[in-house]
């Protein structure tokens, strides 16, 4: 009798891009993109061991793209389409031959996704360029990673940023408390 070994991995069920890209003479960018997702496949689960294992589909796109500088790229296609009926009534005359459609309801819905990706290559050639770049997308978004200062000498110092102007709080006296 031969023993049978079966092992449960953890995946991550996540969404994924991988750039390539390339730049010109002209500062215009190639880029080879490939973009995944995974999910978990409802009502899939497989059985190994005893244990309930949920099964995990994957879709995957790659393609290349040729953009001038600054310009916005959208990618698409990765589109997803699931069905569902439900079936709502009153026990056992639901099921009655004939008649049983008086006591019931069926809900048909459709549920359609699509995954749409924006890209702005921008091209820097200089860490001064850079560090421009990182400030505007920081003022933007709030994020980045931050630039080290010996990296670009020529970069403005830390304490050359920009402060924010402290709150506007009225005092007790401008609300008529005293």
């Amino acid at each position: 009798v031969a023993a049978v070994q079966s092992s449960i991995e953890f995946k991550k069920v996540a969404l994924q891009l991988e750039v390539v890209p390339l730049i010109n003479s002209e500062k215009e960018v190639s880029l080879d993109i490939l973009q995944k997702i995974d999910s978990v496949v409802p009502n899939s689960n497989v059985n190994i061991g005893g244990n309930s294992v949920p099964t995990i589909a994957t879709r995957y796109i790659r393609t290349n793209v040729s953009a001038p500088n600054c310009s916005t790229i959208v990618l698409g296609g990765l589109i997803s389409e699931m069905r569902f009926n439900s079936k709502n009534g009153i026990p056992y005359l639901s099921r009655l031959p004939l008649v049983g459609s008086l006591f019931r309801s069926t809900v048909k819905n459709r549920d359609r996704t699509e995954l749409l990706v924006l890209m702005r290559p921008e091209v820097s050639l200089t860490k001064l360029d850079l560090y421009r770049l990182r400030q505007k997308t920081e003022d933007r978004s709030h994020f980045g990673p931050e630039l080290e200062q010996e990296d670009c000498p020529d970069c403005p110092k830390k304490g050359d940023g920009k402060q924010l102007p402290p709150p506007d709080i009225p005092s007790a006296k401008d609300i008529g408390m005293r």
